[in-house]
């Protein structure tokens, strides 16, 4: 079997880029020979994955993705194979399935700036081709929030939308004795994510200024953003703040944090979620994140997005102070699998 993965930017980059790539690792596990068509390649080819790359094209986004379109067109005609499967994670046209990764696009409260604005109007047009093109056979979300979404905004019934299947996690599995010399006896809450604001950086600070009433030695770590762009959130008298900025091993900031906060306004996923959960670390998220759906009672809580802090404050309060014992495991191995049976009922 060969499956054709159709990404703009392919490799360990971001959240949809390294679901992309960590799937299309364990597919020629699986005996499954797989092609990546992508504008840029951040990796090399290897035999059991060979790399396409057309070039990246400039801004507007909404241009680029016709133009990136055009070229992954033109290819897929050129080196025609009846028996492969065309899986996009893209706005494409010519897949059979795709995995969506992101929020319904929004027109506004008006109408009208559908017709009176061109980047409107195309994005909403790229995102109907890419779910319901006429050789669209299948879409997965990346969460069943997503696919509730997509539903709702469409209309549409369950039977081209199918269960999410959630990403898999990467990391090194956490050691205690680190974790111990790390935290040095004192309680240390985290938040990771480049946008900070959408992923909700202003009320972790201000739950982690209301918890310092109560446990005075609290820290507060925030990785994945440099300190220069937020340093007009904290005061002179914050005390016990480290911004890591990026951070390439990601096993010694979750190593380094008591509790994972993600007050995110929406997420289509939320991997942090998971990886904190795999490195044993409870989370205090919103329901508005994808990922709270596998949160359990074990793991921490999440609330909806706009509760008051005072309640924030409290769950925050209480996963510091309990006996959490965390367990959390899902391996890429299993995101193969689960793709793999749909390509063999697409090909069927």
């Amino acid at each position: 079997m060969q499956v054709v993965q159709i990404v703009k930017k392919y490799g360990p980059v971001g959240g949809m880029e390294e679901y992309v790539y960590q799937l299309a690792k364990e597919l020629p596990k699986l005996g499954i020979q797989v092609i990546v068509l992508c504008e840029k390649s951040s990796v090399p080819s290897t035999a059991d994955v060979k790399i396409h790359e057309f070039g990246t094209h400039r801004k507007p986004h909404w241009i680029s993705h016709y133009r990136f379109s055009n070229k992954v067109n033109h290819w897929l005609s050129a080196n025609l194979n009846g028996s492969r499967v065309i899986h996009s994670h893209e706005r494409q046209c010519m897949h059979n399935i795709t995995t969506f990764h992101t929020t319904p696009y929004k027109l506004g409260k008006s109408r009208i700036t559908k017709w009176l604005s061109p980047r409107n109007f195309f994005y909403e047009k790229l995102e109907r081709r890419e779910l319901f093109g006429s050789q669209v056979k299948s879409v997965v979300p990346v969460s069943n929030l997503l696919g509730t979404l997509i539903k709702n905004k469409y209309s549409v019934s369950g039977s081209i939308i199918y269960p999410a299947i959630h990403p898999g996690v990467k990391l090194s599995k956490p050691d205690a004795s680190e974790k111990l010399r790390n935290h040095n006896g004192m309680s240390t809450i985290g938040f990771i994510g480049k946008e900070w604001g959408r992923k909700g950086l202003p009320k972790v600070i201000c739950i982690w200024r209301a918890l310092r009433k109560n446990i005075p030695n609290l820290k507060l770590r925030i990785a994945g953003v440099e300190r220069v762009s937020i340093s007009h959130l904290f005061k002179e008298k914050d005390s016990d703040v480290e911004v890591m900025g990026f951070i390439r091993k990601k096993e010694s900031f979750y190593e380094s944090i008591d509790l994972l906060i993600h007050p995110a306004k929406f997420e289509a996923f939320g991997m942090v979620v998971s990886e904190a959960l795999f490195m044993q670390v409870p989370v205090l998220c919103s329901s508005e994140c994808g990922a709270s759906e596998i949160l359990e009672p074990s793991h921490g809580i999440s609330l909806p997005e706009n509760t008051g802090l005072a309640q924030w404050v409290a769950e925050a309060h209480r996963l510091l102070t309990a006996d959490i014992n965390v367990a959390y495991e899902r391996n890429w191995e299993n995101v193969a699998i689960d793709y793999s049976g749909i390509y063999v009922k697409l090909l069927s």
